[in-house]
């Protein structure tokens, strides 16, 4: 496994963790349609909440880029579809959040930032 795939793994355990104790129910993680995928999809206040988690070694610029390009962002949009469909979900009760994990290797810590309704 390498060392992105082992701080992304990492880092959506540390946003599952995060998102369960402030009240969401996670209904499934790494949502898989044809080669694109769903970190983590959850239930919160009604809604269904789709979620992508961005792991990242912090730099001085780590926020200053967008973590999601054009075409992530179709990808999640082509996926999150693909799954309404399949479970018949009301468009209007949905949403995508993202979250930014920023690990600071030095001090062993993380800096977790949760963005709502994205999209």
């Amino acid at each position: 496994m390498t060392d992105n795939k082992i701080l992304g793994n990492k880092g959506e355990a540390l946003a599952k963790k995060y998102l369960l104790n402030h009240g969401y129910k996670i209904i499934s993680c790494n949502y898989y349609y044809k080669h694109l995928e769903i970190d983590l999809i959850g239930e919160h206040q009604g809604n269904t909440i789709f979620i992508e988690v961005k792991t990242r070694i912090k730099t001085s610029n780590s926020l200053a880029e967008n973590p999601l390009h054009k075409k992530q962002t179709k990808n999640l949009q082509k996926a999150i579809n693909n799954y309404c469909f399949n479970h018949h979900l009301d468009l209007e009760k949905i949403s995508l959040d993202l979250i930014i994990i920023l690990v600071d290797k030095k001090l062993n810590l993380a800096d977790l930032k949760h963005y709502k309704n994205i999209f």
